[in-house]
């Protein structure tokens, strides 16, 4: 069959459809080039906030409509399916199976069940062993960098995320299977990789997260490494040290704060205060000023009152953020924070976002200033100009940088070039070939 893969959610459900389409490759499946062409759709969902699910059951509406018309067959794996399971059948009748995050293994073992005529098939079953996953079965997709899961799911129990139901309690990649799979990265091409897992740096695969960066480090042809997400009360002295001194380790780092009032982080069980978060920080040192810094924050928690999150704004201010992601708090079921009373109206929940967003906004914008005229390398990630006439390119701080290429000239693909930054705007640089 013809396949197509439509993905929502974060980097590990991305590298989750490349291990799909693996799998189905394997059985002599073939992608389509769109969904109009596929004779099997995959929906590989993600259910960390309200807004995620509806899109996925409104795609479901319209793939009910589609498969009216002609014969389709309808899968639903990711996050969504491990929380949802027998209650996706209910609310849309029209899949035919259902496929959870610790069982992606036996995909092709439903869609031959289906095939053989059988219907609601479901498989959200709980397999120890399947973080465990055969690097060689993966089907990346074109990207200059390549994704590689070190650890799957999460053992904080803040009250807000359902992570834990989803994906369950940790499981850790012996470190040197995933130096191994880096390996053989680089022997394919890939120069940079980023390391993944809910909170990967409780890694623990038979070394800490900070040595399993050098030992990765020193993989030969290797440029550089990312990593997402971190945990602040996993960052240690040791791993800030491994930042600050390992010229291979990209200089990014995304460490959620989720709200800037203890208060509320003692709501959200988050394990520790403003003033801990402030001092793990701290332990960067000087090799703070030349990272890009990123973060977290949940705005409308319930029971945030206006001086909590005047503490958030103080802590965005304190800390300056390069950039950051900000939502309004989303109610998720079987976490505790349901439990607490929700009666901040939405209207309120609303305009403090956009304070945040738009302070935000002031800072990044401050922060790219900083990098105009200056000369840095990025990595060309596009295959060619775009539609405004500029290649896309990336730093290692992650900025998005719109490069002017004189006409004739074709940057590689995947490789470092030098970028002379020439002006800043909030959202990306503009940069030329230096």
């Amino acid at each position: 069959m013809k396949y197509f893969i439509e993905t929502w959610g974060c980097q590990m459900n991305d590298h989750d459809s490349e291990k799909l389409s693996g799998l189905l490759a394997r059985e002599g499946h073939e992608p389509a080039a769109s969904l109009a062409e596929a004779e099997l759709v995959l929906l590989n969902t993600c259910s960390i906030r309200e807004k995620a699910v509806h899109k996925v059951y409104s795609q479901l509406g319209h793939l009910r409509e589609e498969k009216e018309l002609r014969p389709l067959m309808i899968g639903v794996t990711g996050c969504l399916a491990q929380q949802d399971q027998e209650t996706i059948f209910k609310r849309a009748p029209q899949v035919d199976f259902v496929l959870g995050t610790m069982a992606i293994q036996n995909l092709p073992h439903l869609v031959s069940e289906v095939q053989a005529g059988r219907r609601h098939v479901l498989d959200t079953g709980e397999y120890p062993d399947h973080h465990l996953f055969p690097p060689e079965v993966t089907v990346r997709k074109p990207m200059a960098k390549a994704l590689v899961t070190i650890i799957e799911g999460c053992n904080h129990a803040c009250t807000y995320c359902v992570v834990p139901t989803t994906r369950g309690a940790e499981r850790h990649r012996p470190f040197e299977d995933v130096v191994e799979e880096v390996q053989g990265l680089v022997g394919r091409g890939y120069k940079e990789v980023e390391l993944l897992g809910q909170n990967v740096n409780s890694f623990s695969g038979g070394c800490s997260f900070a040595e399993l960066l050098d030992r990765v480090a020193d993989v030969n042809g290797l440029e550089w490494i990312r990593f997402t997400t971190s945990h602040p009360m996993n960052f240690t002295r040791e791993l800030a040290q491994v930042l600050a001194s390992n010229p291979k380790i990209a200089p990014f780092l995304h460490l959620p704060v989720q709200s800037g009032s203890d208060r509320v982080l003692r709501r959200m069980c988050r394990e520790y205060t403003t003033e801990q978060y402030l001092e793990r920080l701290g332990f960067l040192g000087d090799a703070r000023e030349r990272l890009c810094l990123s973060t977290d924050f949940i705005v409308g928690f319930p029971g945030e009152t206006d001086e909590d999150f005047e503490g958030t704004l103080r802590i965005l201010d304190t800390v300056a953020y390069d950039t950051s992601f900000s939502f309004v708090y989303s109610p998720r079921p079987g976490t505790p924070a349901l439990r607490l009373q929700d009666d901040i109206p939405m209207t309120v929940k609303a305009e403090r976002l956009a304070r945040l967003q738009a302070r935000q906004t002031e800072l990044t914008w401050q922060s790219h200033r900083r990098q105009v005229g200056l000369t840095l390398k990025a990595r060309i990630e596009s295959q060619g100009a775009t539609d405004s006439g500029h290649w896309m390119a990336r730093t290692g701080q992650w900025r998005n940088v719109h490069l002017r290429v004189p006409e004739g000239i074709h940057p590689p693909f995947g490789e470092l070039v030098d970028v002379r930054i020439v002006d800043a705007g909030p959202h990306f640089l503009r940069g030329e070939l230096a």
